[in-house]
């Protein structure tokens, strides 16, 4: 979910909101009863907006955790490779890492909601064909193209909510989101899993797709109703980067190319040319992105951002911490499906404790410990994470090909638990980092960077995963042996926050 939150300028419905806070006291009965029934109205227009967002949110994140669950099915029917598997799941969040920063800037170009339906619109369309992909490379590029659908649509969500809700109301509608995308991350695997298995009208893998389709629809008609229409743009509005855009995007591809296909082509020398050539890339992207932000036009990035040690070492604390994290999901659904027979729903079913867990942490970490103890929660939440990916490693080589979910629940629920109390304060430490107009391009930011980790887990762990199957070891010694060095990247994450700021500040435990 994008935390973007590009300032707009308030609607109507907004300012008539605001207007009628105050009550009634002081006029007539009519003009009484009018304010009311327009607070009333406004009101309902506010939740329907709210939930056509949360709509779309919800999709874009059971698309993101169900193709893990049905990843071995699709290797099956479509006889994909373990490269062509690899790059189906991380296409998505590649081509998301791209572009989302773009798609928070073609909202301030050609409005939010114009932007939002026609995200909404490709990601359903794009679902659609993905579902009636013929071969693994119709569905690599579907599930690209889904990635770009998704970063044109997800910045536009939270930035419409402020401009609908009155500045009072806003951090409460904002706070909504933690719990229902909780919810979703703990039904998505166990929904995947069930459709796999249920292997409706024999679709297989393809039904996991279908349910974007309903949902998108639903939520576009209900955007196109109740969300309210853009207003014009200023003087001052920001113009396109694309150059920044084309840049940032070769760069990525250059670092994560190599990562997913080196294997497969036995890594030759020229594969470590182009992840080197991706350091170049990105030197000259700064100095692109330096020299437009001197001549008055709008950068990709806030470059007074970089000049912040505490937000530099908290992204890259970030990049660690999700790189390690994205990892850990698909190495587990791997081998538990096409090493030890785990069914798609038996898979999904195994992830339960974890998700559950961090239901806990996310609610004790964000209501109770963050906004008292601030950095010592994130510490706490990465400490409970290495000691549980260590222990997930110890339990499949030490029960091997016997091991049961029964027996990845104990370190499963401690990984959930870290989890749920890092992400609960890291985000408010990040915003506590920064200064205020900061935060729209922060959260891009935040939020590609987040993608391109969770891209680069599933290219590095995924590689090492299917090299120890190549290079004649055990799915089992494979497997532990990968998620081991997951541990050791979250244990570089310990020093690492210590670059972050002690407190939260009162103004980001407002905005999340």
């Amino acid at each position: 979910m994008s935390t973007t939150m590009d300032k707009e300028p308030h609607t109507g419905a907004a300012g008539d909101a605001g207007a009628s806070a105050g009550g009634v006291d002081g006029v007539d009965g009519a003009d009484g009863a009018a304010k009311a029934g327009k607070a009333a109205k406004n009101s309902r227009l506010q939740t329907a907006v709210l939930l056509t967002v949360l709509g779309a949110d919800v999709m874009d994140l059971l698309d993101s955790t169900i193709v893990n669950v049905g990843s071995p099915s699709i290797a099956r029917d479509l006889r994909a490779t373990t490269t062509q598997l690899q790059w189906i799941i991380a296409g998505y969040t590649l081509a998301m890492a791209v572009a989302l920063i773009t798609g928070g800037r073609l909202g301030d170009l050609y409005g939010r909601r114009r932007m939002f339906l026609g995200g909404i619109g490709a990601f359903t369309l794009m679902s659609a064909l993905a579902s009636a992909s013929v071969d693994p490379q119709m569905l690599v590029t579907t599930r690209f193209l889904q990635g770009l659908a998704a970063a044109l649509m997800l910045p536009q969500g939270l930035a419409i909510i402020r401009s609908v809700f009155p500045s009072d109301r806003a951090g409460a509608a904002m706070s909504i989101f933690g719990p229902v995308m909780g919810v979703a991350a703990t039904v998505g695997p166990i929904l995947g899993g069930a459709l796999v298995t249920a292997n409706l009208f024999g679709s297989q893998w393809r039904s996991i797709f279908w349910v974007n389709i309903p949902v998108g629809v639903l939520a576009f008609v209900c955007a196109w109703r109740v969300v309210p229409r853009d207003e014009p743009h200023g003087p001052d509005a920001p113009t396109l980067d694309v150059t920044g855009m084309l840049l940032s995007g070769i760069g990525m591809l250059l670092l994560v190319y190599p990562l997913i296909q080196g294997r497969e082509k036995g890594w030759p020398v020229y594969m470590f040319v182009l992840m080197a050539a991706s350091v170049p890339v990105f030197a000259l992207f700064g100095l692109q992105q330096r020299m437009r932000s001197r001549s008055g036009r709008t950068p990709l990035v806030t470059l007074s951002l970089f000049r912040k040690p505490a937000f530099v070492g908290g992204q890259i604390f970030g990049m660690f911490f999700f790189c390690a994290l994205g990892g850990l999901f698909l190495v587990l659904v791997l081998h538990l499906q096409l090493s030890l027979g785990y069914t798609s729903l038996h898979a999904g079913l195994t992830s339960l404790p974890f998700s559950l867990a961090v239901a806990i942490g996310a609610g004790l970490g964000g209501g109770l410990l963050a906004p008292k103890f601030g950095r010592h929660v994130l510490h706490a939440g990465i400490v409970a994470m290495a000691i549980g990916l260590a222990g997930l490693a110890w339990s499949i080589e030490h029960w091997g090909m016997s091991l049961t979910s029964l027996d990845l629940a104990p370190a499963y629920t401690l990984c959930g638990l870290g989890f749920g109390l890092l992400v609960a304060s890291y985000f408010g430490i990040m915003v506590s980092a920064i200064e205020d107009h900061e935060t729209g391009s922060a959260g891009g930011l935040m939020n590609a960077l987040q993608q391109l980790a969770n891209t680069l887990g599933a290219a590095l762990f995924g590689t090492l995963y299917f090299n120890g199957l190549t290079d004649g070891h055990t799915s089992v010694s494979s497997a532990s042996s990968t998620l081991a060095w997951a541990t050791v990247v979250v244990v570089l994450c310990i020093p690492l926050g210590f670059l972050m700021p002690k407190r939260i500040k009162p103004s980001a435990l407002e905005a999340h």
